[in-house]
């Protein structure tokens, strides 16, 4: 009985982690981020976030580089992406609230 547990435990554990997309790290490009699905931006959100491209720009431009966003407030914007996971992830872009200009890009689920 217990090599059938394990058997099953197995092959659960191949079938959920082998199916799920594989995140492939991008250069960011604001044309495919703006057209493309929300894995195509999971894939250049790391990009996003370590190379500071958004740090310092402004409302205006930001949205000319990413689009509108999913959901906003005065300092925030934020972006769904995938990853291939269960859960969707949003790229969080802050802005100062001095001079609303980005200090702070960050990926939370």
């Amino acid at each position: 009985m217990n090599v059938i547990r394990l058997t099953i435990l197995i092959f659960s554990f191949l079938f959920l982690f082998g199916c799920g997309n594989k995140i492939k790290n991008e250069k960011f490009d604001s044309e495919k981020w703006k057209t493309g699905t929300q894995i195509d931006k999971g894939n250049m959100s790391t990009d996003l976030v370590k190379s500071n491209i958004l740090i310092g720009k402004n409302k205006p431009e930001i949205i000319a580089l990413l689009g509108e966003p999913k959901d906003s407030s005065d300092t925030n914007f934020h972006y769904l992406v995938d990853f291939g996971y269960m859960t969707p992830f949003h790229l969080d872009v802050v802005f100062d609230i001095k001079n609303l200009k980005v200090n702070k890009v960050d990926l939370s689920d």
